[in-house]
């Protein structure tokens, strides 16, 4: 199927504002598609605007809801490490991008494709890298907040033995608690 009068009279990045316009019209009929096309100085038939709405609107809303499908299932991954990864989920539309070119009968760019590809799984692997080293920090301050609350034990431990053991006065024993607590 050719491209419609809409298509023909925009650019790439004015057909998807204007699809996007279209696509937040409450309760939108052929008239409000016409007179929306109007707006933008394209005048086109009742039919012309069936031909536009079946057509590459229907693409683009069918677009918006893969889109939609995968951000809900990137949300439910959560994370890089999980099974999926952000590069996979964009390999699979740009798959779904190449296919639909295919079909259409446009020019692949394949070159393009395979480095935006590549691109995304580099950016997983540092992902994947940063996860690690941020999981190694935080175990780390675990350990040292562990380790902390081991010490504090083992200076009270040590007070309440030197105070049951007698022999030192209560102005010994503040010194002694004195220098603990700047340890």
């Amino acid at each position: 199927m050719g491209r419609s009068k809409i298509e023909s009279a925009l650019s790439e990045t004015e057909l998807q504002d204007f699809c996007n316009r279209l696509a937040n019209t409450p309760e939108l009929t052929l008239k409000k598609l016409q007179s929306m096309a109007a707006e933008v100085g394209i005048e086109v038939s009742l039919m012309g605007a069936k031909t536009f709405r079946d057509g590459a609107f229907s693409e683009h809303i069918e677009k918006m809801r893969r889109a939609k499908e995968l951000a809900l299932q990137l949300r439910e991954v959560g994370n890089a490490d999980a099974a999926g990864s952000i590069a996979d989920a964009g390999a699979l539309v740009l798959m779904q991008q190449v296919y639909d070119s295919l079909t259409k009968g446009d020019d692949v760019d394949y070159d393009t494709f395979s480095k935006i590809i590549a691109r995304l799984r580099s950016g997983d692997h540092r992902l994947r890298e940063v996860n690690a080293k941020l999981r190694e920090y935080e175990r780390r301050a675990e350990e040292y907040e562990r380790e902390k609350a081991e010490r504090e034990a083992a200076k009270k431990k040590a007070l309440k033995d030197l105070k049951d053991g007698g022999g030192l006065s209560d102005e010994a024993i503040a010194k002694i608690e004195q220098k603990l607590s700047e340890l």
